[in-house]
């Protein structure tokens, strides 16, 4: 335009702006503001507005203040889409104080900046003051619309509050609300979170009835979800089905194999996505990872690591790190692991140092878990997982003086052991068991049910394994702490309330436990049923006294 001696006025500017705002070049709409307002232009609301949502994603909070001044100056801060803009940039830069000033601040209050305040609140963790707000809003008679039902279950959805979700997702069909392609996508990420697999179906089907199903949000969050309760077999058909695959559906189905520990498949994944013409970025590369050491692939693993940065130009994050060092740890090669941390180019993380201990607890190394430990007490002394571990590590060694020192730690600090938590659908009811807990309204039947199948199995050669009990009590006490445990509990729920024969799928918020592993392949055969758990690692599928993570978890 310039060239052809033709003059750019306030329009080009702000869709220069809003252009590059909404292709993700944010530092450059950023830029092109700077120079609109160098050469004489006035920016207006709609050049404030674009460039205040490339500001928050570039969470640049100092020019952020800077334009909200410019605003004030100009006496824009009447206008609803500039406000509503704020909001937005202050809730992206983790300003949730300046976010509800400026929201306090308004004059005419619009359902914009309603939505804006839920996100930004949810995007900040503090979803219990969003859903405080939408239900305010709502007494108000604010006339919430789809963004503002769907902000609100994403919302829940990211924040662990996957039941909240799903009962918001019915209320606002009650109202008389749709829900769209963007509603979909964040919905199912709650279904999978808690293995809600009935939920999970009938959204499905309300994808198809509206004819959204082949949108590629809405296939991606499906492959997840299915891959997430176990039904890794459909997630494929689901992907197969995509008409338009993108790279998120590729990782989808390769973080599924991964979680399924079907490292072959992965990589066959993997391999088609490339021949396909689809580039793999850095989740896919961890996808891949993930799987091979979930698979004990070694070797198959470190050829991928290596060629991320020497073909395809991708620096190793930390998650890849993570993945390596869990890969060789669970191969036993230990050493390599602490030489990995050690000659990384960034520092470790709790997440690191977490992996190495985990892998110790594994292979029973006292003195690199001793160190990772150390580290981990540095980086987070609060953590009660760290001094479990250890414990676990000191206890599997025999060394009951060095267990005792470690349970007084935690005393002193105040800390107790995160209880072990477990939900089953049965139904269309989740229960949800925690570990000795006893208030469970069928906690008799439980019992009775738990102590019968472990009379049969002791009667089949079954130990319990007290290893790692950490309570100083006799050896039957022992066995009593682990009756408790909450994936047992789950399974003997989903025993007991479904017909003979029918699968049952339990989702735990820890790693399952070698005994709690050893007594759910003895009740896959006793009661021949197919299990799934889901644990903080992978999924298990027991069936006929096999897992098929063949006991390498």
């Amino acid at each position: 335009m310039v060239s052809l001696g033709v003059e750019p006025n306030l329009v080009s500017w702000n869709g220069m702006i809003a252009g590059f705002n909404h292709s993700g070049h944010y530092q450059e709409a950023v830029w092109m503001f700077h120079r609109m307002h160098g050469e004489g232009f006035k920016p207006d609301h709609s050049s404030v507005s674009s460039v205040l949502s490339a500001v928050g994603d570039l969470e640049n909070l100092s020019v952020g203040v800077q334009i909200h001044g410019y605003v004030i100056k100009q006496g824009l801060g009447q206008d609803n889409c500039v406000i509503s803009s704020l909001i937005d940039m202050y809730g992206k830069c983790a300003r949730t104080w300046q976010m509800s000033k400026v929201f306090d601040e308004m004059v005419d209050i619009d359902v914009g900046a309603c939505n804006a305040l839920i996100t930004g609140f949810s995007r900040n963790g503090l979803i219990d003051k969003a859903l405080e707000m939408f239900r305010q809003f709502q007494t108000q008679g604010m006339e919430l619309n789809i963004v503002s039902w769907t902000s609100i279950i994403a919302g829940c959805s990211q924040n662990g509050r996957a039941i909240n979700a799903l009962e918001l997702f019915r209320e606002m069909q009650t109202v008389g609300l749709k829900p769209n392609k963007v509603t979909i996508p964040c919905l199912l990420p709650a279904c999978g979170s808690i293995a809600a697999l009935k939920h999970g179906k009938a959204v499905h089907c309300f994808s198809i009835r509206s004819g959204i199903s082949n949108d590629v949000n809405v296939s991606s969050a499906l492959i997840d979800m299915y891959a997430k309760c176990g039904r890794i077999q459909v997630s494929r058909l689901c992907f197969d089905r995509t008409p338009s695959k993108n790279l998120v559906c590729w990782n989808a189905m390769m973080g599924g194999y991964a979680m399924h520990g079907k490292a072959k498949e992965a990589i066959e994944m993997f391999q088609w996505m490339q021949r396909s013409e689809q580039k793999p970025d850095f989740i896919s590369f961890a996808c891949v990872l993930s799987a091979c050491s979930q698979a004990g692939l070694t070797d198959e693993g470190c050829n991928h690591f290596n060629s991320m940065s020497k073909e395809y130009g991708i620096e190793a994050r930390i998650e890849h790190y993570t993945c390596m060092v869990t890969l060789l740890g669970h191969a036993g090669r230990l050493e390599e692991a602490y030489n990995m941390i050690e000659q990384m180019p960034f520092e470790p993380d709790a997440c690191i140092w977490g992996a190495l201990l985990s892998s110790c607890r594994v292979h029973k190394n006292v003195i690199l878990g001793e160190v990772a430990a150390n580290n981990l007490f540095e980086l987070e002394p609060t953590n009660p997982g760290t001094y479990i571990l250890l414990s676990n590590i000191y206890a599997s060694s025999g060394m009951r003086s060095e267990v005792d020192a470690v349970r007084d730690m935690m005393e002193v600090r105040g800390l107790r052991k995160s209880p072990g938590c477990s939900w089953i659908e049965v139904k269309n009811k989740v229960h949800m068991l925690l570990a000795g807990d006893e208030s469970h309204p069928q906690m008799v039947q439980i019992m009775e049910k738990l102590n019968k199948l472990s009379m049969e199995m002791k009667q089949s050669g079954y130990l319990p394994n007290t290893d790692f009990v950490l309570q100083d009590v006799e050896e039957q006490d022992k066995e009593h702490f682990l009756c408790g445990h909450s994936e047992k509990l789950a399974v003997v729920v989903g025993l007991i309330n479904t017909p003979e024969g029918s699968p049952l799928q339990v989702i735990k918020n820890l790693r399952i436990c070698s005994d709690c592993h050893a007594v759910i392949k003895f009740i896959s055969s006793l009661e021949r049923r197919d299990i799934y758990v889901r644990d903080t690692n992978r999924f298990h599928h027991f069936k006929d006294g096999v897992c098929s993570c063949g006991d390498y978890w």
